[in-house]
């Protein structure tokens, strides 16, 4: 099933027995979850009839099930971090009984193959969720039958038009409006994540003047920076010849987690990601291709070919080089860690010097 069929079939009382919630976006997870409590549940008998079990074994979930409603028509089962449809360590799967010849395999096996009878056996006053979160896997046993559910959903990342409707909404909802172009400057410096764009929104929000209008400087002054947004504004302030910016972006990255061969990383993915954008426009492909080939967002993608136009390819070439040769210098010991970031950080601006006196 979709997500937007979902939310019309909770609304128009369609219910399944059975559903699976899963993918990277948690805050539309927690949304349909609301949803499946306002529609089964009756105001004031939630804890009568909800069950929210955590890291659960099977008797416990279908002992959960068999329980009858109270005072109500639905009694709501809720599933989070059930080890049979989430990945093992290393993305392997544990405990086939085939494969490890062990009892405890057998046991496992057995125990999925339970709990995939119930589910034709589950009182029909019961639903039952599994929240799987990021780690769904459907190369497991229970994973495969789950996958094959009317009720099971993936919930991706929202993007582009959809993303912005979503801000729009929201805003709105906070009794505020926000600009096209302050939207997508909020999501490349924010993300795509909605918990996170909640946050900003609500700050923005609460910040707007008396017409409650939010605008791209607000964005730029408020909003809290991505690791990634920071790295490239850090590139941007590189090649401009703004040093002591670039420096500036990189003490912040430091000061909020990130190690030198982190920032590095991610110097590296972006540069990358200039040399692949500008080639795909080139020839001649669609924004929408390209965004998706690269994986960004239509904003960034624009800021990102824009920038390395500028800049020219020979020298992020050059600059590329030197990335992956200071990341293999640094893990096989020749240079320390601060000595050859800093290091590559200096040559960058001379790279970007001489470019900009030529």
């Amino acid at each position: 099933m979709e997500r937007k069929e979902l939310f019309k079939s909770i609304e128009a009382g369609s219910i399944c027995p059975v559903y699976c919630f899963y993918g990277p976006e948690a805050y539309v997870r927690k949304q349909a979850e609301r949803k499946l409590v306002e529609k089964l549940l009756q105001p004031g008998m939630e804890m009568m009839n909800l069950s929210v079990l955590t890291a659960p074994g099977i008797s416990q979930i279908i002992e959960s099930c068999e329980v009858l409603p109270f005072m109500g028509d639905y009694r709501l089962v809720i599933v989070r971090e059930f080890s049979m449809l989430g990945k093992d360590a290393g993305g392997k799967e544990k405990g086939k009984g085939k494969e490890s010849g062990d009892s405890k395999g057998k046991e496992k096996t057995d125990e999925s193959d339970e709990l995939i009878r119930y589910f034709g056996q589950m009182p029909e006053t019961t639903c039952l969720l599994f929240d799987a979160g990021d780690g769904f896997d459907k190369r497991k046993k229970l994973g495969k039958t789950v996958s094959g559910l009317p009720g099971c959903v993936e919930f991706q990342m929202l993007d582009g038009d959809e993303l912005q409707r979503w801000i729009q909404k929201t805003v709105k909802g906070m009794e505020a409006s926000i600009s096209r172009e302050a939207g997508e400057r909020l999501v490349f410096l924010s993300g795509r994540d909605l918990t996170n764009l909640n946050t900003e929104l609500m700050k923005l929000s609460a910040y707007a003047g008396t017409d409650g209008t939010i605008r791209e400087e607000d964005v730029d002054r408020l909003a809290t920076r991505t690791s990634e947004a920071r790295v490239f504004e850090m590139i941007e302030a590189l090649f401009d010849g703004k040093t002591e910016a670039a420096f500036s972006q990189t003490d912040t990255l430091l000061l909020s987690g990130e190690s030198r061969l982190g920032i590095l990383a991610l110097i590296t993915r972006q540069i990358r990601q200039m040399l692949f954008a500008v080639a795909m426009t080139e020839m001649r492909r669609s924004s929408g291709e390209i965004a998706k080939s690269v994986g960004i967002n239509s904003y960034f993608l624009g800021k990102t070919v824009g920038k390395a136009k500028v800049i020219g390819t020979a020298t992020l070439k050059a600059c590329l080089e030197r990335c992956i040769s200071t990341d293999y210098d640094i893990k096989r010991g020749v240079l320390r860690e601060e000595n050859g970031f800093d290091r590559l950080m200096l040559e960058m601006a001379q790279i970007a010097t001489k470019r900009n006196s030529r």
